[in-house]
């Protein structure tokens, strides 16, 4: 044999011997496999007890305090990143009256972020709640969704003419009055001084002299310092509420409203009766 052939032969025999087999190949998948196993199970077992929540982000509240927001979405003292649930966060805090909405979401490895938008009062209505008398917030949706102390309720009207059987927080006014609420929310956001000069907001049945024969509650609204009431239809609007104000503000520069019995805007035009006949 040649030199040459002898040494291609060796060439041969080594390269040979350096190829890893089939058997080899599958060998090494298996390990990585059994080591990529062992990572994820020791990252199931003890990740848990490692990464505790020690950074809870909470915004958007504002008569609730933080303990408030922790307490309603049943977070305990000690809480972990990884079986802590980002939606039964979510679901218990939505599940308290007094929150609209909330967005919940974690961020690696120990900070859990929390938004709530609070529900805002656009009236108060009187409940009896474990027998007694007690002033509750509603907001624009007709949710009742916190009790207010005496000054509190003050800062918006009372909206009376209601009676709840078996109230509980969270409980919604009539559909029928879900026109009203949503106007006073509209006001509240534009132009809420306004919102804050009317003391009552009494619902009653359609007069016999209502305008339509519809079925939607009619209004008495008594703005604050002055105790004429002023018929209304069930959707009220800021430009409305001026002209209730003024008119009552000019009938008291007259001297002639002890005199008016009521004042009527459900037309347009406004009419007021006073307490010995009609006039307009």
């Amino acid at each position: 044999m040649s030199d040459y052939a002898s040494r291609a032969m060796r060439a041969g025999i080594d390269r040979a011997s350096n190829k890893p087999t089939r058997a080899s190949r599958s060998s090494e998948r298996a390990l990585a496999v059994t080591a990529t196993l062992v990572i994820a199970a020791a990252v199931v077992l003890f990740a848990p007890s490692i990464l505790r929540v020690t950074r809870y982000e909470i915004s958007g509240n504002a008569s609730m305090t933080r303990e408030d927001v922790l307490s309603s979405a049943l977070i305990h003292e000690k809480e972990y990143f990884f079986s802590l649930d980002a939606a039964r966060v979510k679901a218990a805090l939505e599940a308290d009256p007094r929150v609209a909405s909330a967005s919940v979401s974690k961020r690696f490895p120990n900070a859990f972020r929390i938004a709530v938008k609070e529900r805002a009062a656009v009236a108060a209505v009187l409940v009896a709640i474990d027998g007694r008398s007690s002033a509750v917030f509603i907001d624009a949706e007709g949710v009742a969704f916190a009790e207010a102390g005496q000054e509190e309720a003050a800062s918006v009207p009372v909206l009376s003419g209601l009676r709840f059987e078996g109230f509980r927080l969270g409980a919604r006014l009539p559909p029928a009055l879900t026109v009203l609420v949503a106007s006073l929310g509209d006001i509240l956001a534009s132009e809420p001084a306004l919102l804050a000069a009317i003391s009552e907001i009494r619902v009653v049945k359609p007069s016999s002299a209502a305008p339509s024969g519809g079925e939607a509650p009619e209004l008495l609204i008594y703005p604050l310092n002055q105790r004429i009431p002023v018929r209304a239809n069930a959707s009220l609007d800021a430009p409305t509420l001026r002209s209730i104000i003024l008119v009552l503000d000019v009938l008291g520069t007259r001297g002639i409203a002890a005199s008016v019995q009521e004042i009527d805007f459900r037309t347009g035009t406004v009419v007021y009766r006073s307490k010995e006949g009609q006039s307009g």
